[in-house]
């Protein structure tokens, strides 16, 4: 029953062949990989090399582009590694294998304050994990924006990335400093950061209340939606055998839903919308506690507008 399915006209053919040579080509019959790389082994163009006019770290490993930042962020993955890996798996309070997700690294005291502490004493690994990672993820993200540079392309990579690490930022850097302990910060590991996150929505009443967070979840929700549809669609066209040939997908797009998006708007949307929904929850976690202690008394002044007098 299935082969005959198979050879009805109406049922979408799914099967593929892989074509000689395209391992190694990705285009049946076009140049090999190793013809279309030194192509874009482009040397200089990069932020250290405008800097000092000469760049020792502009290399590469196999396919793989180094740069200056790229063995910035090695150093950091090491050294953060190796901290994390110590306390909260090689040390922590339970077996080896149970640590690798109940294992915890806790932040320092709040006595503390933004002061830095020693060795042996509580939020010492916390503070030296969090150093290098934040190292890391800069310096993964300054790479990218060497690359751009290389290739001649826009920052959209580099400045989507820059976003998701002012998260880190905010949570385990700038808010702790605007609250003056860097006790603020969440906990490392896997099961605890998520607890910590249950307890900070508690923490200020009713999280449901905070609009940054709405608007946040909003942008993320949509930003998926959209490129979700955009997925879709190319892989519904990709089974069409008319003579319109890519003008079907811009007939789908003149839907209610997404009306002349057109193929660059909806990556432009999804970019925007995933963007804002971030840097909103950056808002909501650092409005929390700093100058709002509780979202549900936060909407007091709805309440209290002049227009609302008499009713």
């Amino acid at each position: 029953m299935s082969s005959a399915k198979a050879k009805d006209p109406r049922f979408p053919d799914f099967s593929f062949t892989v074509v000689e040579g395209a391992r190694s080509t990705r285009v049946p019959g076009g140049r090999t990989i190793e013809e279309i790389e030194p192509e874009y082994k482009i040397k200089g163009r990069t932020t250290f090399s405008a800097l000092f006019r000469y760049d020792p770290f502009d290399f590469w490993v196999g396919p793989f582009y180094v740069g200056f930042w790229g063995f910035i962020s090695v150093i950091g993955i090491i050294f953060g590694t190796y901290f994390y890996v110590n306390a909260a798996i090689l040390n922590g309070p339970y077996s080896i294998p149970q640590n690798f997700f109940a294992g915890r690294i806790d932040p320092p005291p709040a006595e503390l304050g933004l002061g830095f502490a020693m060795p042996g004493q509580q939020g010492f690994e916390w503070q030296m994990t969090v150093f290098f990672a934040t190292i890391a993820f800069f310096g993964w993200m300054m790479r990218q924006v060497d690359i751009s540079m290389k290739l001649d392309m826009g920052y959209h990579i580099a400045v989507a990335y820059g976003v998701v690490f002012s998260a880190w930022l905010v949570l385990q850097v700038i808010r702790p400093i605007a609250l003056g302990m860097w006790h603020e910060g969440f906990v490392l590991g896997v099961m605890p950061h998520l607890d910590w996150v249950s307890n900070f929505g508690y923490r200020y009443n009713n999280f449901f209340y905070n609009p940054f967070h709405a608007i946040g979840i909003t942008g993320l929700f949509a930003s998926t939606w959209l490129l979700a549809c955009h997925g879709s669609l190319i892989l519904s066209a990709a089974q069409y055998r008319g003579p319109e040939g890519g003008d079907i997908e811009n007939v789908f797009f003149r839907d209610v839903q997404y009306y002349s998006v057109g193929e660059a708007g909806v990556h432009r949307l999804g970019f925007i919308f995933a963007c804002g929904g971030v840097l909103s929850a950056d808002l909501c976690i650092l409005l929390s506690g700093w100058p709002v202690q509780d979202w549900v008394s936060f909407w007091n002044f709805w309440n209290n507008l002049p227009f609302w007098s008499g009713v």
